[in-house]
């Protein structure tokens, strides 16, 4: 197992490689060698769309992502990553609207009260089905993949989770309690 993580760490670090300085968001690609737009004052930060946990956020080109509010989770004694006092578990769901088969690789991150959330490994708790790295399958067209995964946070009322179907060929959807 430990060959296939580094085959797939290799793989997306030479896909990244080949396209430093593309990105895609929502269907648009734009280039690090487009003109800048002139500002009078210092540049703002671009503010990313945030869709509120528990919602949907829909790429243009059919591919949905859905991060569900977080729900209580109570670990075994054997639990590693149990490290802040809120424990929950979010369920993702990534629909393929498009035409092709979608090779999921979703491996969401999650901040809370400004601290990152830690993953929680739970092999003893059969009360949930943990995916280690995240959301890994071939999405055909129409068709859904859901995973759930444990975090412990410091702070449940403020959640954030960012999360993209594939690295380097979307970017990520935003999900926060404390969204608009």
């Amino acid at each position: 197992m430990n060959t296939r993580i580094a085959i797939t760490a290799t793989a997306l670090l030479l896909a990244g490689l080949a396209l430093t300085g593309c990105s895609q968001t929502g269907g648009t690609t734009t280039s690090r060698d487009e003109p800048a737009a002139v500002a009078s004052e210092a540049p703002a930060a671009a503010q990313p769309d945030v869709t509120p946990l528990g919602g949907t956020f829909t790429y243009e080109d059919g591919i949905a992502v859905t991060a569900a509010a977080p729900a209580p989770f109570t670990p075994s004694p054997y639990a590693a990553g149990a490290t802040h006092p809120n424990n929950v578990t979010i369920t993702f769901t990534v629909v393929s609207g498009g035409e092709e088969t979608l090779e999921l690789l979703a491996m969401p991150e999650i901040t809370s009260g400004g601290v990152k959330g830690e993953s929680i490994t739970d092999l003893s708790n059969d009360t949930v089905a943990l995916e280690p790295f995240g959301g890994n399958a071939d999405v055909l067209p129409g068709q859904s993949f859901s995973w759930t995964m444990a975090y412990s946070l410091a702070d449940a009322a403020d959640v954030t989770v960012s999360i993209a179907p594939t690295p380097f060929a979307y970017d990520a959807a935003i999900f926060s309690t404390v969204a608009g």
